[in-house]
Order: structure tokens, then C-alpha cells, then sequence
């Protein structure tokens, strides 16, 4: 027999072992760090030459101000033990490495008073790095010099919350979250946004109390009609203007979670590994999805934009025949919606989550050769889908009369 009382037990010890876990896992801190970058990174993601750019922090002001002048590894202290081999004496925050950055390539960064590009990643079923994806795409466009990246967290699992480095168990609770705008009972969400270890990035995290809004769905639309699903619009507004992108990461299914999300979004992202259930599971995600639209009367305007971009990605691919076969019917499904992105399946990714991390943090000291280059090619193709992003978001701050007067 299990009792309510037995279920409170085993709650409570629930939450002391995640306690105990995140303690061991961030040792000797218990919240996560920012990372730094050197002259390398910079090179690296802006296709400059390291000469070049040292020229440029030399002699470029911005706002009458001297570019960033770096630190040393014996100024960052004991953080630096993990920097061994970056190539390079000084360092840069993550504020610093995006002021550098923009002062590189000016054109690339969302012009002021321009809205933030916002972003659902989606997928019809668990499992396929979804939460991962969603953390991993913002902090490789902060890698690419956009400082301002608002997650926001739809999944009611929570698991970019952990990601970011607060505890869903011990940190959240659901005034916190997303839940009273959803429900009706709050407009805006600007006290709900939490500042995280990576500099420049911003959570609204999520509580298991989201799921509620399932339950009091159908009550809900009938008591304020459709309207109810445009809270999440309306709220978004004045942060729009704070922010590069709004990334926000959703429940895996197409609950009405999800709707909310994409109903309010410029792209989709959507990571569909090389296997037959996910491509499946996929497939049934865009049916219900078209139904939801006709419920909105899309039917009635069929040409009408929806989104400006949608990308499929595919995550833990290998050279196995059977993931080669899959790959090439996801090519034929998704065409021209399709990125040229393909993320190596590597036990990097799941070492790091289970370091509450993901492949943008600095591997753990001790880790080896092996697992530091795994999590470099898993590294290197999100920044490739975050460059893919890039491209689309400039289509949207820059349209054609406006590139052509820039």
C-alpha cells in the first residue's frame, strides 16, 4: 500500500536528492558560470583575421568608448584552470566578446527600435533534444555576438529552466512563470524574466502548474472565446523591444501550450532526428497543427503568412545505413524548410546535461581530449543553425527597401 503520506515522503526526498546532485555537479559552486572568449572565438565567428581584429581593439572606439582590453587567466582566477588550450593570453566576457562583435559587423545585429525575432522550437515527441536545442540555439546567437536572447519556457518539464541553471525543484514557483499571463490574471511579464550565468541571456522559467492550462482550457475559450489565446502576444509586446530574440521553448506535444507559442512567433524550429518514429510523430504534428489554423480561419486567407521561416535540423545523426535512408526521406518531406545543419549523435551532450550543461559550457576540468573535441563538433553545428537564423532575421530587420538605404 502507498499512502498520501508516502507520496509526501518520497517528494520531499525527491527534492534533497536534486539538491545533492546539482551541488555535486556545479562543485565548488552551486550556481553555474559565465563563460569567457578569446581573440580566437572572435576570429572564428566573424571571419576576420586575428590581425585584423586586434587593429580594431586598439584603435575603434564605440560611443566614444575603447573597445574591451581583455583579461588574463591569472585575473579570472581559479575559472581559468578550464581555458587550457583556447589559443589565446587574454579574455573577454560575454558582454564584452558582443560589444566586439557588433563593433565588427555592425550589419548584422538588429537595428534599434527593430522588435526581437521570435522563435518556438517544437516537436511533436520527447526525446529529441528539443529543451537542449532551444538552450544550445541561444546561447550559440550570443555566440555570435547578440547580446540580447529572452528563453522562455512553455514545457511544463522544465528542463531549459534546469538548463540555465535554476532548479525547477527548489528555485521556481509559478507566479514565477508564464502561468498568470496564460490564465488571465496578469498582462505583463516583465517582472517574471530572471538573469542567468550567461551573460546577456534572460529566462521566464517555467512550473509543473503550467500544465493547468490544459485543463482549464476548454472553460477558458468559453468564457473569453479564442481571444484568450493572444495573451501571450499582447505581453510579449514591450519586451520585443528589449531583446535580439525571444526563443521559446515548448511542451512536446501540440497542446495548447504549444499553440500559444506558435500562434505568437516569427520561425519555427523544429529538430527531427534521422529515425522513423520522429519522422512519423512529425508528420502528425503539422496535421494538427493545420487543423488548429482552420479553427482561426486560415482557411479563409490560405496565403496569408503564417511564419516567416521554418527550419528541421536533424540531431543525433550517425553513418548508420538506416540513418542515412531516414535523413534522405526527411531531404524529400521538408525541401526547401530543411537546414543544411546536421548535429553528430555524442555522448558530450548527454554527459553535459547531466551536468545541468550544455556543449557551449566550458568542458569540465578532467574531461578528455575526446570528449572536448565531441562537444567541439556538436558546438560547432549549432553556431551553423544559429548562422542559418541569422540569415532569416535579417530578412526581417532589414527588408529589401531598407538593405538597399543601409
Amino acid at each position: 500500500m502507498v499512502s498520501f503520506n508516502d507520496l509526501k515522503q518520497l517528494s520531499t526526498r525527491s527534492k534533497a536528492v536534486v539538491a545533492t546532485a546539482r551541488r555535486t555537479m556545479l562543485a565548488p559552486d552551486t550556481s553555474k558560470i559565465q563563460p569567457f572568449f578569446s581573440i580566437t572565438d572572435v576570429e572564428l565567428h566573424s571571419g576576420i583575421p586575428a590581425s585584423r581584429i586586434r587593429t580594431v581593439l586598439r584603435h575603434q572606439k564605440v560611443d566614444g568608448q575603447p573597445l574591451p582590453s581583455g583579461r588574463t587567466k591569472e585575473a579570472i582566477g581559479p575559472q581559468a584552470d578550464s581555458l587550457v588550450g583556447r589559443g589565446s593570453k587574454l579574455f573577454y566576457t560575454a558582454d564584452e566578446y558582443s560589444t566586439i562583435m557588433r563593433a565588427l559587423n555592425p550589419e548584422r545585429y538588429r537595428p534599434k527600435g527593430v522588435n526581437a525575432v521570435v522563435i518556438s522550437v517544437c516537436n511533436y515527441k520527447g526525446g529529441v533534444t528539443k529543451s537542449t536545442s532551444a538552450v544550445s540555439l541561444a546561447q550559440a546567437l550570443s555566440s555570435l555576438g547578440h547580446g540580447r536572447i529572452l528563453a522562455i519556457d512553455l514545457d511544463p518539464q522544465g528542463s531549459l529552466t534546469n538548463l540555465f541553471g535554476y532548479s525547477q525543484t527548489l528555485d521556481i514557483e509559478s507566479n514565477m512563470t508564464t502561468l498568470p499571463i496564460l490564465m488571465g490574471h496578469e498582462t505583463s511579464l516583465k517582472s517574471k524574466v530572471l538573469k542567468t550565468y550567461w551573460p546577456g541571456a534572460d529566462l521566464i522559467p517555467s512550473d509543473p502548474a503550467l500544465q493547468s492550462v490544459e485543463s482549464n482550457f476548454m472553460r477558458d475559450i468559453q468564457e473569453n472565446g479564442l481571444q484568450a489565446m493572444l495573451r501571450l502576444r499582447k505581453s510579449l509586446v514591450e519586451l520585443k523591444t528589449e531583446y535580439d530574440f525571444i526563443i521559446i521553448d515548448t511542451p512536446p506535444s501540440l497542446n495548447n501550450l504549444t499553440t500559444h507559442a506558435l500562434l505568437n512567433t516569427d520561425g519555427v524550429i523544429m529538430p527531427l532526428p534521422p529515425s522513423n518514429l520522429d519522422l512519423c510523430s512529425a508528420s502528425m504534428f503539422w496535421d494538427l497543427f493545420i487543423e488548429t489554423c482552420a479553427r482561426f480561419g486560415a482557411e479563409d486567407h490560405p496565403d496569408d503568412a503564417i511564419f516567416s521561416f521554418i527550419k528541421v535540423f536533424s540531431p543525433k545523426v550517425e553513418r548508420t545505413r538506416s540513418c542515412q535512408q531516414v535523413l534522405h526521406w526527411i531531404k524529400e518531406t521538408y525541401a526547401r524548410y530543411l537546414s543544411g545543419v546536421q548535429v553528430p549523435k555524442s555522448a558530450a551532450v548527454a554527459s553535459a546535461a547531466d551536468s545541468f550543461s550544455t556543449v557551449f559550457d566550458t568542458p569540465p576540468k578532467g574531461a578528455t581530449y575526446k570528449r572536448s573535441i565531441s562537444h567541439d563538433l556538436v558546438r560547432d553545428a549549432y553556431i551553423d543553425l544559429a548562422k542559418e537564423v541569422e540569415v532569416e532575421a535579417m530578412s526581417i530587420w532589414y527588408p529589401s527597401n531598407q538593405v538597399k538605404a543601409a
